[in-house]
C-alpha cells in the first residue's frame, strides 16, 4: 500500500512538471537566434513601433510626469516597464538557464516624489518565478506586470500602480505629435561603443485621474513625458554610466540631453539629444551643441553613491542658458533587480524656466 501511494504521488509529480514544462513554452518567447539591431534602413514607424519588439534584447516604455492634486498638492511620478532577454550563462544554482523558463523576464519600477514634504517611496515588480504574470502584447499597445499596466484604448493611455500608501490611476493623452530621436531622425540612436537603439518619445502628454494616497482620493492632473526604447546594445561594452534629462519648458519647448560616460567618468563622444520646439519641430542635438555642469552632488547614505545634483544646461543655439536643480535630493532609487540609479524631479530657471526629469546611472554600485 505504502509503496502503491509512492508511485501515485510520483506520477502526479510527474504529471505536474510536464504541466508546468508545457506552460513554460506556451507562455514564453523564445530567445531569438539573433537580435535585432537598430539601423536607420530600417527606421521607427508609428503606431507599428509602439507594441513590443521580440526581437529585440532590451526593450522599455517609461513615463514620468507631475500630478497635481485638486488641494495644491504636487507630486512627481515615474512609471516604467522593462522587457529584457536573459544571457544562457545566467543559471539557477549553476545548473538550470533561467532562460528556459523566463525569457524575456519583465520588471517594472514605479515611485511617487512628494513635492511638499520632500519625500520619495518607491517599488519594483519582477515576474521571476511567476512567469506568467508579466507581458507584452504584439499586436496592441499593452505592457503589464503584476497588477500594474499601461495600454492604449482609441487614442489615450491608462496606466495603473500602486504600492505602499500610494496607488495611481491616469488617463493621458498627446498635445503633440511624437518626437523620433537620432541624426536622421529615423528614431535611431548611436549609443557609442554599445551600438544603437530605436527611440521615440511623447513629450507633451496631458491627463487626468486619480491617487490614492492611504486609501484616500485625490483626483489629480497630470503632465508626464513617454520613452520607448529598444534594441540589442551592449550595455557593458563602451560605457559605465549615463545622464539624461528630459526638460520641460515653460515655453512649450521640451529638450531631451544624455550623455554617456566611461569608467573613468569621461563624456563618449556618441552623447546627443533632441530640442524640440513649441510649434513640434525637432532638431537633432550632437555631443558639440550643448554643455552640462555639474554644479553641487549629494551623497546617498544609503548606497554611499555621490550624485550630481544641480547643473548648468546650456545649449547656444536655441537660446538656453540654465540652472537645472532637483527639487530634493533624495531620489535615489536601490533597486533589487538592475543597477542602482537617481531618477528625480527637476526645475529650471535661467533663460527659461520649466520643470522635468533627470536620471543618473552608475554612481552607486
Amino acid at each position: 500500500m505504502i509503496r502503491r501511494s509512492i508511485l501515485i504521488l510520483l506520477m502526479l509529480l510527474l504529471i505536474l512538471a510536464a504541466g508546468l514544462v508545457t506552460a513554460i513554452f506556451i507562455f514564453r518567447h523564445p530567445t531569438p537566434l539573433e537580435f535585432q539591431q537598430a539601423t536607420a534602413d530600417k527606421p521607427v514607424r508609428l503606431p507599428r513601433d509602439e507594441t513590443a519588439h521580440f526581437d529585440a534584447q532590451t526593450e522599455w516604455w517609461y513615463y514620468t510626469g507631475f500630478l497635481d492634486g485638486e488641494g495644491g498638492q504636487q507630486y512627481g511620478f515615474e512609471l516604467v516597464f522593462f522587457k529584457a532577454y536573459v544571457p544562457a550563462e545566467v543559471r539557477l544554482a549553476n545548473l538550470f538557464p533561467l532562460m528556459l523558463s523566463n525569457n524575456p523576464i519583465y520588471f517594472a519600477h514605479f515611485a511617487i516624489s512628494d513635492q511638499s514634504v520632500g519625500e520619495h517611496v518607491y517599488f519594483e515588480q519582477v515576474n521571476f518565478p511567476e512567469f506568467w504574470d508579466a507581458g507584452a502584447s504584439e499586436d496592441h499597445f499593452e505592457v503589464w506586470n503584476g497588477d500594474w499596466r499601461a495600454w492604449d484604448s482609441d487614442g489615450n493611455t491608462f496606466l495603473e500602480a500602486g504600492g505602499g500608501q500610494y496607488r495611481m490611476l491616469l488617463a493621458l493623452w498627446p498635445l503633440q505629435s511624437p518626437v523620433l530621436h537620432g541624426a536622421e531622425g529615423a528614431g535611431v540612436v548611436e549609443m557609442g561603443q554599445a551600438g544603437a537603439s530605436y527611440y521615440y518619445s511623447e513629450p507633451d502628454l496631458a491627463g487626468a485621474g486619480h491617487l490614492y494616497v492611504d486609501g484616500e482620493q485625490q483626483a489629480v492632473n497630470a503632465s508626464a513625458w513617454m520613452d520607448h526604447q529598444w534594441g540589442s546594445w551592449d550595455a557593458h561594452d563602451g560605457y559605465a554610466g549615463w545622464d539624461w534629462f528630459s526638460l520641460r519648458l515653460d515655453d512649450g519647448s521640451r529638450v531631451m540631453l544624455f550623455e554617456f560616460r566611461d569608467k573613468d567618468g569621461t563624456i563618449q563622444p556618441g552623447s546627443a539629444g533632441t530640442w524640440m520646439a513649441a510649434d513640434g519641430s525637432a532638431y537633432h542635438l550632437t555631443g558639440e551643441d550643448f554643455a552640462i555642469e555639474a554644479l553641487e552632488h549629494w551623497t546617498s547614505p544609503d548606497t554611499g553613491g555621490t550624485y550630481p545634483i544641480k547643473w548648468q544646461v546650456t545649449v547656444p543655439d536655441h537660446g538656453l542658458d540654465a540652472i537645472v536643480e532637483a527639487t530634493f535630493p533624495e531620489q535615489e532609487m536601490p533597486i533589487e533587480f538592475g543597477p542602482i540609479y537617481w531618477e528625480g524631479t527637476v526645475i529650471i530657471s535661467g533663460t527659461a524656466s520649466g520643470s522635468g526629469f533627470v536620471e543618473l546611472t552608475g554612481y552607486a554600485q
